[in-house]
């Protein structure tokens, strides 16, 4: 709108200056700068509430002027006045309307009751007939326009405001199918473990059980309790910002990042019967954040110790690829289904939890966080015969 009145001014200093009205050219060309200026205020500075305030005040005292020197209720000021009031409400807060509204009628009305009391309050008339229809018909056509270009700001902000409405209300929905889904997962992920204890109880309180028994049974509770923990972990992890967890970088033993989780996984593993074996040369020094590849570790161990069964193996190696360290975790476990693999790729493609399954989250945060580190997590997996999933981080 800026600049549209702008086109409006130089029209009316090139009119004035051809209709011989030299004082009207002059208080035009004086007000073209300070209209620049809010321009510069409102486009650069981006002072976008004193801006209008400034632009409805300046140009009602200039049409105040304008009127005494340009025919008065007989010239065209008062289509000027509609304009000005019109190109105040384009730009200005809906707050702003009731004041712009009184301002604009009481200058219309103190101008009228001025002449109607003192017609010599009018200082100078149209010098023919002819001068009288162009500034009209001129000044009416440049209303039109403006207009038009104001009611095209108008409807194409309206537009904007629309599409981002029902971009926020589809955010909206996703996110709540999201969270019905994420909810839906910490709930059985809860229950699990909850129904361990159950049983674990009602077989303690009706049964007489042998050593061998009583080790399965607490094998399969802690197993349980150490799922719930492992999920409890990545949720608070989720809360974490990306930033104050990337920035946390440092040299680092990945066995000693690690050490936690190794004690946790071996004693599950082998109260499962599952064989695990960690093998990560103790001198080796890694770049980056050790709580991010511990994540990274501990759900990638977490999986494969979940999905074995007695006699199966669990593996944790290390290997140099180029430039890079690759940390694998393989298991002898029955491999990922084709389900399980969409699964998989649909929750790291998008960071989704449309597809998240009980376990699934923890492999999104994997894949989240081996990008924090500046590597790649991937995988390979054969029905029945296991599971590898490698992270590959770049050296130094």
């Amino acid at each position: 709108m800026c600049v549209a009145t702008l086109v409006v001014m130089g029209y009316v200093l090139i009119f004035s200056l051809a209709m011989g009205m030299i004082t009207y050219a002059w208080l035009t060309a004086a007000l073209i700068p300070l209209q620049l200026l809010l321009y510069y205020l409102s486009r650069v500075k981006g002072l976008t509430t004193l801006s209008p305030a400034i632009y409805s005040v300046l140009f009602h005292l200039f049409f105040v002027v304008s009127y005494r020197v340009s025919a008065g209720i007989t010239g065209s000021t008062l289509l000027s006045l509609t304009l000005v009031y019109f190109c105040s409400l384009v730009i200005a807060s809906p707050r702003a309307y009731l004041p712009l509204t009184v301002i604009n009628l009481g200058t219309v009305a103190a101008l009228l009751l001025l002449e109607y009391r003192n017609p010599t309050f009018v200082l100078t008339s149209y010098a023919s007939r002819e001068e009288h229809f162009i500034d009209i018909a001129s000044t009416y056509a440049v209303t039109v326009i403006t207009s038009l270009i104001g009611l095209g700001y108008i409807i194409s902000n309206y537009r904007k405001e629309k599409d981002n409405a029902e971009e926020r209300a589809l955010l909206l929905d996703v996110l709540h199918d999201e969270k019905a889904r994420l909810i839906a997962v910490i709930s059985h992920d809860f229950n699990t473990p909850l129904i361990s204890v159950k049983k674990y109880l009602d077989i303690l309180g009706s049964f007489e059980l042998t050593a061998a028994e009583r080790q399965m049974l607490e094998s399969e509770l802690r197993q349980s309790v150490v799922n719930t923990q492992n999920l409890l972990m990545n949720l608070l992890d989720m809360t974490k910002s990306n930033d104050r967890i990337r920035h946390r970088s440092t040299s680092f033993n990945p066995l000693d990042a690690i050490e936690d989780t190794l004690k946790v996984y071996q004693d599950i593993a082998r109260e499962k019967g599952v064989l695990f074996e960690p093998e990560i040369p103790d001198s080796l020094t890694l770049k980056g954040n050790p709580h991010l590849f511990n994540i990274v570790i501990r759900n990638l161990i977490n999986n494969a110790v979940r999905a074995c069964k007695a006699s199966d193996r669990v593996r944790l190696t290390h290997e140099y690829h180029g430039n890079c360290h690759q940390f694998s975790v393989s298991d002898t476990g029955p491999g990922l289904s084709e389900i399980a693999e969409k699964e998989i790729m649909e929750g790291w493609q998008d960071h989704s939890m449309q597809s998240l399954r009980s376990g699934g989250l923890g492999l999104i945060l994997a894949k989240k966080y081996a990008g924090a580190l500046g590597g790649e997590l991937a995988y390979t997996t054969e029905i029945g015969k296991g599971t590898v999933f490698s992270l590959t981080i770049p050296i130094g």
